[in-house]
């Protein structure tokens, strides 16, 4: 048994016991100083309950899972094989204990006691088994309904990621197109051919080999130092090929030790250049704090209410993420 069934079976146990000493607990005290009261309570109480909690738990982990097999056959066989073993088992405690479990009745004096026949007895097992059977099936469609839930959450995480990473492809995609149909202006002019064209064909190249294959991003987390260092790359390709819209960056914080979702903080500059109706130089605030980080086109900090206000409405353009410390 592996350390995870043991964990199961231990907390299954204890659970099931704790009920049954739960219900028997009123009878244990007020029997407590009746020896033959206690003892018929200890056999026909926790040890049966102890006798039946393995029934259940039998059913439930080892002879059910057979139904989604689809071993159905299988399933009822062994159903009915465990009921019959712990009714002979039961029995069996029954010629150990006869007086606690067999006995029926104080008999008269002069007569034997009068005790349960076999087929009598197997008749009430059988009943007590299939209660069993009726509640482990229950617990068994719980478990599955659970598991299921598991599952369809798992499905819907990996939608997600499919669609984060179709974002990121549609992303790069419209990256690639604005800044080739820069550079085929650029390459154009002889002058600015080994000047500008080939430093933008370089940055470009190594920001889509980090958008598209690097695992980090594939991964969906990377180190928030990594991402400041790849996003410099692309304000410097931004800057060298629009010269009428260079965007200056002001960075507030320490990075180290942090971690953040990728490819979001040039996903926000691209669209806030995108709503510039002119082109014109933009100025850009990170704040990076102990759980954020922060995009803004203004500075938090305003030399007037009426400006705090206007700035803080134009920063509603930028973002703000979340931060994630990183695992030492």
């Amino acid at each position: 048994m592996t350390a995870g069934k043991t964990y199961r079976y231990l907390v299954h146990l204890a659970v099931c016991m704790a009920l049954v000493c739960l219900y028997f607990l009123p009878s244990l005290l007020a029997n407590w100083s009746a020896p033959v009261a206690l003892q018929w309570i200890m056999i026909r109480g926790l040890l049966f309950g102890f006798i039946n909690f393995h029934l259940f738990y039998a059913l439930v982990f080892v002879i059910l899972p057979l139904h989604a097999a689809k071993a159905h056959g299988k399933a009822v066989a062994g159903v009915v094989l465990t009921i019959l073993f712990f009714c002979l088992l039961k029995y069996g405690v029954g010629l150990l204990y006869p007086e606690q479990v067999l006995r029926r009745a104080i008999p008269l004096v002069g007569f034997s006691p009068p005790y349960t026949p076999f087929f009598t007895y197997l008749r009430y097992t059988l009943q007590t088994g299939i209660a069993v059977t009726l509640a482990a099936y229950a617990y068994r469609i719980f478990l599955n309904w659970r598991y299921s839930d598991q599952e369809s959450r798992l499905m819907e995480k990996a939608v997600m990621e499919t669609s984060r990473q179709y974002e990121r492809m549609a992303f790069s995609s419209q990256l690639l197109l604005r800044h080739l149909r820069a550079l085929e202006g650029v390459l154009d002019v002889e002058t600015e051919r080994d000047k500008t064209g080939v430093p933008g064909i370089l940055a470009l190249s190594e920001l889509l080999r980090y958008m598209l294959y690097d695992r980090s991003v594939q991964a969906g987390k990377t180190t928030l130092a990594k991402e400041l260092h790849y996003y410099g790359i692309y304000l410097d390709l931004h800057n060298r090929l629009f010269p009428q819209q260079p965007v200056q960056l002001h960075i507030e914080g320490a990075s180290t030790g942090l971690s953040v979702e990728p490819l979001l903080l040039q996903t926000a500059t691209e669209k806030l250049l995108q709503e510039q109706a002119n082109p014109a130089p933009l100025s850009l605030w990170l704040y990076i704090h102990n759980d954020s980080l922060e995009l803004a086109v203004h500075p938090k900090k305003a030399p007037s209410k009426l400006l705090s206000r206007i700035r803080n409405f134009r920063a509603l353009r930028g973002f703000k993420t979340r931060l994630y410390v990183e695992n030492v």
